[in-house]
């Protein structure tokens, strides 16, 4: 194997990295909970990028439940988040699994 050969290769690897990963905050995902009282858009950075609280799952007496909601969506969305950032990482290195950064 020619030394130069792998090291062209793995720069070009290195840059599709790259890419994938700066194109991450523009992949987006939503899920809910509550059956939609509560919704949250995640980008693939697992940043939230918004939250909507329906007004009916505001009741100053119950805070417990929309806290559970909102923990309940955020998760959801982080857990589709991290599959869509999986993937698209997946695309990017051919397949090729590399621990911490694919799954």
């Amino acid at each position: 194997m020619d030394i130069q050969y792998l090291m062209r290769q793995a720069r070009k690897l290195e840059k599709a990295m790259a890419d994938a990963k700066e194109k991450l905050s523009a992949l987006t995902v939503e899920a809910e909970s509550g059956g939609g009282l509560v919704k949250v858009i995640m980008n693939g950075k697992c940043e939230i990028t918004r939250l909507a609280i329906d007004p009916g799952a505001i009741d100053p007496s119950d805070r417990a439940l929309l806290e559970d909601l909102v923990t309940a969506a955020v998760n959801a969305a982080a857990e589709k988040a991290r599959a869509a950032a999986d993937e698209s990482m997946q695309k990017a290195t051919g397949g090729i699994k590399m621990p911490g950064i694919t799954g």
